[in-house]
């Protein structure tokens, strides 16, 4: 009988990671060809996006969801108030880093923030400095917030279809088995 259970456990946790790898296929697909056809050369942020979020239990798709584009949010604003009150100077990417972390882990409070928020900013802002122009930096912040939310509601979109197929198929609540 032991067997038998070990195999059935086995099994269920190969369907999940296959469902979770067809999602990811799907998403990726979906992402790439989509947004490149609407003339978007590079929406790796999208996919990054969309992989980061993405979850065979939607119970956890959904706060990664929610954070990851919180602090998408905040690291675009932190960036472009930055650009809009000092310019693009080079001195401004290590304070307005650091004033990032101190939102970020005094408001925000989400798992992981004090990270993404400052990897956003530091995203407009050298993209600014780099180019010597705060329009790019508006560009940039406008650009990845947009592919953060399309990236981040797909996974959550497809982790929930994806949910709703494995419990109608067995029965369940939709969980991931784990």
């Amino acid at each position: 009988m032991r067997p038998s259970l070990s195999r059935n456990i086995t099994k269920l946790r190969n369907i999940t990671s296959l469902n979770h790898a067809i999602e990811i296929f799907l998403g990726t697909l979906l992402l790439w060809v989509g947004l490149r056809g609407i003339g978007d050369r590079n929406p790796v942020w999208a996919i990054i996006s969309f992989i980061v979020v993405s979850d065979p239990d939607v119970r956890i798709a959904w706060p990664s969801f929610i954070s990851r584009f919180m602090n998408t949010l905040v690291g675009c604003v932190t960036g472009v108030l930055a650009l809009l009150i000092f310019g693009p100077v080079e001195w401004i990417l290590p304070p307005t880093l650091a004033l990032t972390v101190l939102v970020c882990t005094n408001l925000i409070k989400t798992p992981g923030s004090w990270k993404i928020a400052p990897m956003t900013t530091a995203l407009v802002l050298t993209a600014a400095l780099v180019q010597k122009s705060s329009a790019v930096g508006f560009e940039q912040s406008l650009r990845r917030a947009e592919e953060v939310l399309l990236g981040s509601l797909l996974a959550l979109i497809l982790s929930w279809v994806f949910s709703k197929m494995r419990s109608s198929s067995t029965g369940s609540n939709g969980s991931s088995g784990k």
